[in-house]
């Protein structure tokens, strides 16, 4: 035992035993606000509109922040209507999920509508499209660290649907089972297949941006470069006995309320 240890009164592993006593306790806290979101969730869906304000409060910042990274500024509609879907969307909210995890499912289904709206388009492949073919936005960097700005300015330039993995895994810190289900309902396997398709593919864009004339400031060290190296060695394990997915056997799974997906074309009205 150290003399500073000795002096403190503190035994040898209270430290590790405080650490996890506090793990558990956070764990617990979490368990409870999911409880609690999910009983605010069904009073505003019984008419309460007091608990509706409340979910409102707690993620309105995360879904916010969420929408400005993906197209920019102007995003208060896509706020608006994503807290509105969950109403509309009750009946798929799963109880054994988290709240925070369905409404992210719901934030990607009105993005998704948004880019077919700005593309003209009413059928968009999100497994090849990316942000930058359909809804180029310098503002979605702005106020954000120089790192960060690399890094959202690559993850805009990959497939909408493995930016939206990465997104949901290592920047909202979703678990995979979470970012599955915010993905429309994938599996473990199919999720990791995303993570390490978007990886390879993000670090391609973020090497093209840092040469010369790239626009991400030429070869010097890039301060982003150690949060990528520990992104590529948190890929989530794979359950026993199953493998990854590859891109061809992973479905993009729209949203089942979206006339849109069926061909109607809702860009007559931005004209």
């Amino acid at each position: 035992m150290s003399e500073a240890t000795r002096g403190q009164g503190i035994r040898p592993g209270t430290r590790r035993a405080n650490a996890s006593t506090r793990a558990f306790s956070g764990t617990l806290r979490a368990m409870a606000e999911a409880r609690d979101d999910e009983e605010l969730f069904d009073r505003w869906v019984d008419g309460d509109e007091r608990a509706g304000q409340e979910l409102f409060r707690r993620y309105f910042d995360a879904i916010h922040r969420f929408f400005r990274r993906q197209v920019g500024d102007d995003v208060q509609d896509l706020v608006q209507n994503t807290f509105l879907g969950c109403v509309k969307a009750k009946g798929r909210f799963e109880k054994r999920a988290k709240f925070r995890t369905f409404l992210f499912q719901i934030a990607r289904f009105q993005l998704y509508r948004e880019l077919r709206r700005r593309s003209r388009r009413p059928k968009v492949d999100f497994g090849v499209t990316s942000l930058e073919d359909v809804a180029p936005s310098p503002s979605r960097i702005l106020g954000e660290r120089a790192d960060m700005g690399v890094l959202l300015e690559a993850l805009a330039r990959i497939p909408v649907e493995q930016q939206l993995a990465l997104t949901f895994y290592y920047l909202e810190e979703l678990t995979a089972p979470e970012v599955g289900r915010a993905l429309g309902g994938l599996s473990v396997p199919a999720v990791r297949g995303r993570l390490r398709r978007g990886l390879e593919r993000l670090r391609g864009e973020i090497e093209r941006i840092r040469r010369p004339g790239g626009g991400g400031g030429g070869s010097a060290q890039w301060a982003g470069a150690v949060t990528l190296e520990r992104w590529e060695a948190a890929l989530p394990a794979l359950p026993a006995g199953e493998r990854e997915l590859r891109d061809e056997e992973i479905p993009i799974i729209e949203d089942p309320d979206d006339d849109d997906v069926d061909g109607g074309d809702d860009s007559a009205s931005d004209t």
